[in-house]
């Protein structure tokens, strides 16, 4: 890792500490020295060291002897946020789509191999579940991954080769069945997900494009299947396509996508 670290001007030190850091995941927000040892590679006297300098900036806490990311974090969370344009650009679109239709309204990204959720409006006739900003959700399990990869199947391929979670009956796991419905959202120009991420619950997708005709962000809307059924959902598509065009538009793409 130095000799690397050098080669591409990286600082080893710092590169350690994030790896460090992105050892905490959702499922695994808390951790030992030993088990986050294990997991970097990172012998248990380096990580303390590490471990304590990041206590220092509120990076790191420590509660019974285990670890968990600090709430130093916070402070950059909104000007992370504010600094995707993206976000600014969509926002009132986002609201002004969920309070027209009367439902929750989403903006997502790609980052690697997952969404990221970047944006929410919410009404309380369509208030369900549990969501934060910055929520990952795999690519082959929401309507939104299925837009933002239509173009771009090699990333869905890697997806699969990393694994595939059920976490519904409806969810698909099966490679070649996926990049099916990849190839039918590419050609309509939307997707949907039905209670293939969450059980009770339908989504509808549509990509947004920029100037250059590239699929950059999706926005999508999610409710119970009790007041959106497929059928609902299907209601909503044309209304949902104008909103991508206009929002296209007012990123610079023109034309038909």
């Amino acid at each position: 890792m130095s000799n690397e670290a050098q080669k591409d001007g990286l600082n080893n030190s710092i590169a350690k500490a994030v790896t460090i850091l992105n050892c905490f995941t959702y499922e695994k927000y808390s951790l030992r020295l030993k088990e986050i040892s294990m997991l970097t590679g990172i012998n248990q006297a380096t990580a303390y060291r590490m471990l304590s300098t990041l206590k220092e900036f509120n990076l790191i806490e420590q509660h019974n002897g285990e670890y968990s990311l600090g709430r130093g974090f916070l402070k950059y969370q909104g000007i992370v946020l504010n600094s995707i344009e993206i976000r600014r650009v969509v926002l009132p679109y986002l609201e002004e789509l969920s309070n027209n239709l009367k439902i929750t309204a989403n903006l997502a990204i790609l980052d690697d191999y997952e969404v990221v959720f970047v944006a929410r409006a919410e009404t309380p006739y369509s208030a369900y579940g549990y969501f934060h900003i910055g929520m990952r959700r795999p690519i082959y399990c929401t309507a939104v991954g299925k837009v933002l990869t239509c173009k771009t199947p090699e990333i869905a391929q890697e997806a699969f080769k990393r694994g595939a979670k059920r976490y519904t009956l409806n969810t698909i796991t099966d490679e070649g069945r996926f990049l099916e419905e990849l190839e039918t959202v590419r050609l309509q120009g939307y997707a949907m997900d039905l209670e293939e991420w969450t059980n009770g619950v339908n989504c509808l997708a549509v990509p947004l494009h920029n100037m250059s005709g590239d699929i950059v962000a999706g926005i999508s809307i999610s409710g119970p299947i009790t007041t959106y059924p497929t059928e609902k959902m299907k209601e909503f598509v044309p209304l949902m396509l104008e909103y991508a065009h206009r929002i296209s538009s007012r990123m610079g793409a023109f034309g038909g996508f």
